[in-house]
């Protein structure tokens, strides 16, 4: 039986002469179908079962990682074909999760044997690519040790994720070295805001088309990425606009997710509200989901920090809510923290009646509680800092502090004996007045 291929060269020189050498009697391959640079023919002769590889030239625009997951799943094999010595082009198709490889100077013949052996070696079934060794030699990250990655998340009612997110983050850089903050809130993040940058950074969406592309690797990310502050963490900021959630695509965040991890040793990932599967959307060939980003990052995370606001409201969202994050991420990956206790909002000890309530409706226990702290929280506000800059010792800070040092605790990333940081210590005792003077 003959080899089926599918063609997608742009009209090139190699492609023409590939199918008229199909075309001769006797020759162990055949074209199917000649795409030259129509991505939509290309998938949908891939999805009628019409070939077994797709010859592909690098130079293709569309040829990002949507594309070749589309392959495939259809069980397409790819052979991205590329001008010899060009090895930008070589690295970029790897990333994308192209393994077989041949020359715009190769003869029909070669060409036909790498498509023989992309079939008999078929890539695994999720595109996922290769393991990527270029990581930053300059910086803590290189190093070997856990990587980490820690998505917050609460329901909908500003239960506090972002502060809760950009907390944590600031205080586990001096103990863990290179942290990253990713704002991947689809619905509309605030992390720059809350940082004051005022320019234009690399954001989700810039990441988001270079990783599609296959153009972004550890080295790039950790360089182009904005760090806080001296000794803070690096921050990839939001989406500067709502609507460009339709450029994360579900595939590309994955890899984001795999390269933020390599690149790491702990991404604190700031997410949306909304769990709901939300119907899939497509559009040119491409499928989109806006809650994907969310779902995703919640299945693929370490650990998970449930944020819920310490309030009736609050808590009766965040049970309803809770309900829906058990049912695709297992209950030991959870960490439930309650922010924005206040003593003037219950009737005697807020602690104690917020978690018998959390134990008889969901049986989980708070592992962290963060009183409501109003004036540090502006403050840092005000100056574009985290609590551990602009109000060290604040009773928010030191619940955050702590909190984090469980995280790290639960994740390896640090010993449960080692000795706190110098700037992590209980709140003085102006903090513990203005906090009581809040409450009420």
């Amino acid at each position: 039986m003959k080899l089926r291929l599918l063609t997608a060269g742009g009209n090139a020189d190699w492609e023409t002469t590939l199918v008229q050498a199909c075309q001769q009697p006797g020759s162990p391959a055949e074209v199917v179908q000649r795409c030259y640079d129509d991505l939509g023919e290309l998938l949908a002769a891939a999805d009628a079962g019409k070939a077994q590889v797709a010859v592909v030239a690098a130079t293709q625009r569309w040829l990002d990682r949507e594309a070749v997951r589309r392959l495939t799943d259809a069980k397409v094999s790819v052979v991205g074909v590329i001008a010899a010595g060009d090895e930008e082009a070589e690295r970029r198709l790897r990333q994308l999760g192209v393994t077989h490889m041949g020359f715009t100077s190769d003869g029909p013949g070669v060409l036909v044997d790498r498509a023989r052996a992309a079939v008999l070696t078929q890539p695994a079934a999720d595109g996922e690519p290769a393991a990527q060794d270029d990581a930053p030699a300059d910086q803590d990250a290189s190093a070997g040790g856990p990587r980490v990655v820690v998505a917050v998340w609460g329901p909908k009612g500003a239960p506090g994720r972002t502060t809760t997110a950009l907390n944590v983050a600031f205080e586990a850089a001096p103990l863990v070295g290179e942290t990253l903050l990713v704002d991947a809130d689809t619905y509309g993040g605030t992390v720059d805001q809350k940082l004051g940058f005022q320019d234009d950074n690399p954001g989700l969406a810039w990441a988001a088309r270079l990783a599609s592309r296959g153009e972004l690797d550890t080295l790039r990310l950790w360089r182009e990425t904005r760090r806080a502050t001296a000794g803070g963490p690096r921050v990839l900021v939001g989406l500067s606009r709502a609507p460009q959630w339709i450029e994360v695509r579900p595939v590309t965040w994955e890899a984001l997710l795999d390269l933020f991890r390599a690149a790491f040793p702990l991404t604190v990932l700031d997410l949306a509200f909304c769990l709901e599967e939300d119907e899939e959307l497509t559009y040119d060939q491409v499928h989109l989901r806006r809650n994907a980003i969310t779902r995703l990052s919640l299945e693929h995370a370490d650990l998970v920090v449930a944020v819920a606001r310490g309030d009736a409201d609050g808590l009766r969202e965040f049970i309803r809510s809770y309900q829906e994050l058990r049912e695709f991420v297992p209950p030991e990956r959870i960490r439930v923290v309650i922010n924005q206790v206040r003593r003037s909002v219950f009737a005697g000890d807020p602690v104690s009646q917020i978690a018998n309530a959390l134990v008889r409706f969901l049986d989980v226990e708070p592992v962290a509680y963060v009183h409501y702290d109003r004036a540090s929280l502006d403050a840092a506000l005000m100056v574009g800092q985290a609590l551990r800059e602009a109000r060290p010792g604040s009773p928010a800070q030191g619940a955050f502090a702590d909190l984090t040092v469980r995280l790290l605790e639960a994740t390896g990333l640090r010993a449960s004996d080692a000795a706190p940081t110098s700037r992590t210590r209980r709140p003085r005792g102006r903090w513990r007045r203005r906090a009581a003077l809040e409450e009420g």
